[in-house]
């Protein structure tokens, strides 16, 4: 993932958390200090996914070229 995709999605998880009324709130308050460590494991969570999806794509392109019939 690019810095923009990290900052938007990132923007929109801090949206959503912010939501008067939403799940969130609902379940964990509005407090500011809340919505600071929400942000902090927000901002980790996308930073693991987006290395969790590239070993996974890096993964399938390896089996693919073992398929093929390549070595190493």
């Amino acid at each position: 993932m690019n810095r923009q995709d990290y900052t938007e999605l990132l923007a929109d998880i801090k949206n959503e958390l912010a939501m008067p009324g939403g799940n969130f709130e609902a379940l964990f308050g509005n407090g500011e200090d809340i919505k600071k460590q929400a942000e902090l494991i927000a901002a980790v969570a996308l930073t693991a996914v987006d290395r969790f999806y590239s070993r996974l794509t890096r993964n399938e392109f390896e089996l693919r070229f073992q398929d093929e019939g390549h070595t190493n």
